[in-house]
């Protein structure tokens, strides 16, 4: 997290920038944040996915839970 010095360094920096170099800062200041939000959201993608997994893991578990109580029940 930037302190409030190196936020203002970074201001006095892009004020005195012409406007080609401060629409370059902006255009890779962009791609850096498009490139971090597509991570996140591949990250999250995967992880819906394991969820996924797990949720029919528990609900197969529990069908053989239910399988084993009933043979149980049939063969007293």
């Amino acid at each position: 997290m930037l302190g409030s010095k190196d936020v203002e360094r970074i201001i006095c920096e892009m004020l005195d920038m012409g406007d080609e170099q401060l629409m370059a800062e902006m255009e890779e200041s962009f791609l850096l944040s498009d490139e971090h939000h597509q991570r996140i959201r591949e990250t999250l993608e995967e992880m819906v996915r394991e969820v996924d997994v797990l949720l029919l893991r528990m609900d197969e578990m529990e069908e053989e839970s239910l399988n084993d109580e009933e043979l149980e029940s049939n063969a007293r």
